[in-house]
């Protein structure tokens, strides 16, 4: 683990239709600067300098699609590949579309989508944290995303927005996306998300529970809280989360955050945030951790920006 990040970068967005008259977009972004680490809680562990790919979005190249089948609904795909920019590599263990690939049918209903999707929890915590799930000052650093942030093979449903209300659910018989004699270990998921928005209000609720087949009786529990006020001259943001996990000594996590968004001008805004962990495991002392981190960010243009961050 490293103890103290600093970074500072370009980031690009491109989108654009491959033909005038086709439902198919290409769209990418590149993310590209300079990163020192340094101060490991590992003393045999140098510090680091580097150029490196994705410090605050990650870079990619994607394929959307959309096909309107009339009477309100539409077809749709996205394929995106995560890319290492510095080193022209995949950014999924080589992956060719490991940020997202899946298909969806939308309509008044709502949409259902079939693939490899961002769970709920990655999505919460990429809109709620002022360094969304990029910057060095991410919640992710200290609490741990389940399942990565994505799972495979997974049935997914967007409810549409009740009077502000939306709920997404989804469910996955092998979110490891591997295959094993008579499913043996294969990681089974319910996830379930409903999110209120009204105005500078946003709050949301996310429960998560893993299963893996035929291991044992236990599974892994998350549900996290989150909340949101837009001030105008500032947002706040908080969440809560809690994690068991049995089959890691009954290991129960709980974690939360405070944050803030401050804009600066027409063009930046400043972050802040605090994280804090606490993990207590059976027969063993507590885990703790906790993270301060502080960054700008200014736009250059509405696909450009600069940003600095520094977390501790």
């Amino acid at each position: 683990m490293q103890k103290k990040l600093i970074a500072l970068a370009v980031a690009g967005l491109v989108s654009a239709p491959v033909f005038a008259q086709s439902s198919v977009t290409i769209y990418g972004l590149v993310d590209m600067g300079f990163a020192y680490r340094g101060d490991n809680i590992d003393s045999g562990i140098g510090s680091k300098n580097a150029i490196d790919s994705g410090m605050a979005s990650g870079s990619r190249l994607g394929f959307r699609g959309v096909e309107d089948l009339g009477n309100g609904l539409k077809a749709g795909f996205v394929l995106e590949q995560g890319i290492n920019v510095d080193r022209g590599s995949s950014a999924q263990s080589g992956r060719s579309y490991g940020r997202q690939s899946y298909l969806s049918l939308g309509g008044n209903f709502g949409t259902v989508q079939l693939g490899r999707i961002y769970t709920p929890q990655k999505n919460l915590h990429s809109d709620f944290d002022p360094f969304g799930d990029g910057f060095v000052g991410k919640i992710s650093n200290v609490y741990v995303q389940t399942n990565g942030g994505r799972i495979d093979n997974t049935l997914a449903y967007v409810s549409p927005s009740f009077a502000g209300l939306r709920v997404t659910a989804a469910f996955s018989t092998q979110a490891n996306g591997q295959e094993a004699r008579d499913n043996l270990g294969d990681a089974r998921v319910w996830a379930i998300s409903p999110r209120y928005t009204n105005g500078p209000l946003d709050v949301a609720f996310n429960y998560h529970r893993v299963k893996a087949k035929g291991v044992n009786d236990s599974a892994n529990k998350v549900w996290d809280l989150a909340a949101a006020y837009d001030f105008g001259v500032l947002k706040l943001a908080a969440m809560y989360g809690n994690n068991k996990d049995a089959d890691l000594g009954d290991a129960d996590g709980k974690f939360w955050m405070l944050g803030a968004t401050v804009p600066v001008g027409a063009a930046g805004k400043v972050l802040v945030s605090y994280n804090r962990a606490k993990v207590e495991v059976n027969n063993m002392n507590d885990i703790k951790a906790s993270q301060w981190a502080l960054g700008y960010v200014h736009q250059l243009s509405k696909r450009t920006d600069l940003y600095a961050a520094y977390a501790d």
